[in-house]
């Protein structure tokens, strides 16, 4: 690791008949189109006749901006470090020198930083990685001649995802930093269309296409929300943060979080860590976490446009408008942004692929949104500082679907609110020892207006409070470098509460409290300083968390991850941990479990079922649904192995990772799922037990029950239809028992595969060009119903997550135009498992983002600090592949969990500082 050193760069033909003192106010004609700090500088040094001194460490990953005009030397300074953390000027030896400015945040975040190609994390040891994945630490203002010693002192305020350690990141770990910059050039306008580019990102869970849920599990989506689904492995194994703290769910069960309501303008990054992380943030962390971190350190005014509209007939139009303003000082910043978004539905009559289906049906349901966010935080020292923000959301949607079972069209207008609250702030004491502490409120509201052959209003209320309080840092000191500890504690209260409004009654009500305490330790056993044959670095990071449940008990998660550097440059990686999932409040508070004792004559017929045999043909089926009485934790195990490679020669960057991984995920609760069951109607699981035995697992159909099993049916049902002819019979008459529409503990499920990304970059005169590529190929993604049922694969299959997605980029910057086109691919699969299973094409798309960055390039002109943006989604307007329909889940035409029916969109963005 270099430390701060001063080198010179001169232009030959002046360098000895310039004087150092020459005026300030000299002019030059600067071009500069570099965006890294050290190539920036290098070049107004030579094009200036100015000797250079600056910190080495910062050369590749500080972003700055292109300059292009006559200026000063100090004017064309300002210009490229505007807004990245720190100033320049001119000495009067005429030495170009750099500092950083005073930027504190006291959140223990790192302030933002530019760089307009990145894509992907630079893994150049612990400064490398912090530096180019956050830029300036924050902290005190600094000296102008910092050092080493300062720069790492900075780095300590810097918390990341997957730690609570100030001053290290989770190298260990698969870590993807996506920066503003990435979501902008992606084309996405809210945060769920940018998740939904990540390959490693199955859409299978809970979002606007699937209103009523998959065919494979993934539960209704009442709120017309959308999820985060990591894997495949279901939205509530995928632990998503606003700003590293939780927020509250929003299904209808109080599983998933919303992602729909985070405004996407005020997104600063997005943070991915793509293992289980339940030793640092307890439950739900199975396939992974995704931290949304919102802006807080602006200085100045922003508006934003932005119009889309596809190109298809009748496509939606979007509209997303927002504005930020904010301010910093010394000691602190305070900022406030507001967005409004609002997108219109798609019909079915409207595509294609999915045309002849009975009128009204919404592909895409309609939304309005407004988001508000507000920050300030205050550094009364350098040892003391605080913070507190709030955002509030407000999302309006509608829903329209024919349902032939009702004989007409069903209407779903919810509406959705989501406010979270923050404030804490840190204490530094002794030589290098930090306290943090926060109290979080998370609250959602969900008002479901249904219409139908009746009308409906439901009403769900969830709420989070979650009080946090660790402390970091340096034990002791090893011949490879600080090993560093961090101990914590946790509480946090839950609670949901869903009513039928009209009939006014409570259909869910549950509460919890869990008390955590968790620790984590990093190990530095070889390090630069004290490196030896084969081993540049050696380092061990194992953290380890109890949470106690008032519902369910105990569970203890522990975690273990290696990195071993053998050269500079290249990273070997791997961690093992255990993660879990609590039964969500929504399962376990279900007040409407239900016994229905039906005579098969009528069911079977109604539903169009042929009995396997003639002795179902006329007898009682007891129905149950609901949640079993007894429900424990999902849990989980995952490895990783990985290896990160980085290289820079010349104008040429190199930079890869690649992450094999194996998740096992057992305990899942869920209904039995009944893929051979005629429509896949779980009614007819009666009939494919009687044929096969084994088809389910123990105790999903019980023919000729005990009078002790019904009476225990029975008696934990919550309501129970039963003795109202022809339809229902007398449930003690019952000769089948059927558990399939239960939730139970149930399901096994085991994800194995590579993730894989890679950028190259070549810097030269006439621009930049950026090559990248961002893979998630699974190996095997297995299934088994229950412990006593065989595994079956379900990669490849209809509704499930395929094999092989790919996205990869080409981009191109000079000066302040940037173009970025990005290829999507999703994989060729099969209907299903059978041997003439219908092949189901593979899906080719391209998008296109091209931008103009005005920014201190026009002068004194209404293009002043104005940036411009298209972006052209599905350029080539390819639909997506046909599938079957399945009207009742609204599924129509194609598959909504590995395609869209959005079909080609353009979409136009202005943003303009003041």
């Amino acid at each position: 690791m270099q430390g701060w050193v001063a080198f010179c760069v001169g232009v030959v033909l002046a360098t000895t008949n310039v004087a150092f003192a020459e005026s300030r106010a000299e002019r030059y004609d600067i071009h500069i189109v570099e965006v890294r700090l050290g190539a920036a500088l290098t070049a107004l040094a030579l094009q200036t006749d100015k000797q250079l001194f600056f910190p080495y460490d910062l050369a590749d990953a500080q972003g700055v901006h292109p300059v292009s005009g006559n200026y000063t030397v100090d004017e064309a300074l300002d210009l490229m470090l505007r807004d990245t953390g720190f100033s320049g000027g001119l000495t009067d030896s005429g030495v170009i020198t750099i500092s950083r400015v005073a930027s504190t945040d006291s959140k223990g975040r790192a302030v933002k930083f530019r760089d307009e190609k990145s894509s992907y994390n630079k893994r150049k040891g612990l400064l490398g990685v912090l530096v180019a994945v956050f830029g300036v630490g924050a902290g005190a203002p600094k000296a102008t001649d910092a050092n080493e010693e300062e720069l790492e002192q900075e780095l300590e305020e810097i918390v990341v995802t997957g730690t609570y350690i100030r001053g290290i990141a989770p190298e260990s770990s698969p870590t993807r930093m996506f920066t503003r910059e990435d979501v902008q050039i992606s084309g996405a306008a809210t945060a769920q269309d940018f998740i939904q580019t990540l390959p490693s990102n199955f859409e299978g869970g809970p979002n606007p296409d699937l209103p009523f849920g998959s065919p494979t599990g993934g539960g209704g989506n009442g709120g017309l929300g959308a999820s985060v689904n990591l894997r495949g492995l279901g939205a509530g194994a995928t632990l998503v943060l606003l700003n590293g703290r939780r927020i509250a769910p929003s299904s209808n069960v109080g599983d998933v979080v919303d992602i729909s309501m985070i405004p996407a303008s005020a997104i600063e990054r997005v943070e991915v860590l793509t293992d289980g992380a339940s030793s640092i943030y307890g439950s739900d962390a199975v396939a992974g976490v995704v931290n949304f971190i919102l802006r807080d350190d602006f200085d100045g005014v922003e508006g934003s446009f932005r119009y889309g509209i596809g190109t298809q007939n009748a496509s939606a139009e979007e509209l997303r408008t927002g504005l930020s303003a904010g301010t910093t000082w010394n000691s602190g910043n305070a900022l406030l942004a507001y967005e409004y978004f609002n997108q219109d539905q798609i019909s079915a009559q409207d595509r294609a692929f999915s045309q002849g289906v009975p009128l009204p049906n919404f592909l895409q349901p309609s939304q309005e949104r407004q988001s508000i966010l507000g920050t300030i935080s205050q550094d009364f020292s350098t040892s003391v500082g605080v913070f507190a923000d709030v955002s509030f959301s407000r999302r309006e949607s509608r829903f329209e679907q024919f349902d032939p079972l009702v004989g007409g069209v069903v209407r779903l207008n919810p509406t959705s609110e989501n406010i979270n609250v923050s404030a804490g702030g840190f204490w530094k004491f002794g030589d290098s020892w930090t306290v943090d502490f926060s109290g979080t409120y998370s609250h959602v509201n969900r008002l479901s207006d249904s219409l139908a052959s009746q009308p409906s209003r439901s009403e769900a209320d969830t709420n989070v409070w979650v009080g946090d309080l660790v402390t970091s840092g340096t034990l002791l000191d090893l011949p490879g470098g600080e090993l560093k500890l961090a101990l914590g504690g946790q509480f946090r209260a839950e609670d949901i509460l869903a009513r039928d409004v009209l009939a006014d009654t409570v259909v869910r009500e549950a509460d919890r409290k869990v008390y955590a305490v968790f620790g984590e330790v990093f190990i530095p056993v070889v390090s630069p300083d004290n490196s030896i044959g084969g081993i540049e670095r050696l380092e061990i990071n194992m953290s380890g968390r109890l949470d106690d449940y008032s519902d369910f008990g105990s569970t203890v998660n522990p975690k273990v991850g290696v990195l071993w550097s053998p050269v500079v440059g290249l990273n070997l990686r791997g961690s093992y941990s255990t993660s879990f999932v609590p039964p969500a409040l929504g399962i376990i508070g279900n007040t409407r479990n239900q016994a229905a004792a039906f005579n098969t004559s009528v069911l079977f017929a109604f539903f169009g079922l042929t009995p396997a045999d003639s002795s179902l043909a006329d007898v009682v089926l007891l129905e149950l649904n609901g949640t079993s009485p007894s429900l424990d934790a999902e849990t989980s195990r995952a490895f990783t192995a990985g290896i990160d490679f980085s290289r820079e020669w010349g104008p040429h960057g190199l930079n890869f990772a690649a992450t094999w991984f194996d998740i096992e995920f057992k305990d899942r609760l869920g209904r039995t799922p009944c893929p051979v069951c005629s429509d896949e109607n779980p009614r007819d699981a009666v009939n494919v037990a009687f044929n096969n035995p084994d088809a389910f697992p123990d105790g999903t159909i019980i023919f000729n029950p005990t009078r002790e099993q019904i009476t225990e049916a029975v008696n934990n049902a919550d309501q129970v239809l039963a003795n109202i002819p022809p339809i229902f019979g007398d449930p003690f008459d019952a000769a089948v028992i059927s558990n399939i529409l239960v939730t139970r503990n149930l399901a096994l499920t085991r994800a194995q595969g590579l993730d894989f990304d890679a950028t190259y970059s070549y810097d030269s005169s006439i621009g930049d060009l950026v090559i990248g590529v961002d893979i998630s190929y699974l190996s095997a993604f297995d299934q088994q119903a229950g412990s006593t049922s065989p595994t079956v694969s379900q990669l490849n299959t209809l509704y499930n997550p395929v094999d092989l997605n790919l996205r990869g980029r080409l981009g191109y910057i000079n000066a302040g135009f940037s173009a970025n086109a990005f290829l999507n691919y999703v994989d060729s699969y099969l209907a299903d498992n059978s041997p003439n299973a219908e092949l189901i094409d593979s899906w080719t798309t391209v998008d296109l983002n091209l931008a103009y960055d005005f920014t201190d390039r026009s002068g004194k002109t209404l293009f002043d600090n104005t940036v411009f943006r298209l972006s052209v989604i599905n350029v080539f307007d390819q639909d997506p592949p046909a599938a079957a329909s399945i009207s009742r889940l609204n599924i129509l035409g194609y598959d909504p969990t590995n395609a869209s029916p959005l079909g080609r969109f353009i979409a136009i963005e202005v943003t303009k500082r003041f």
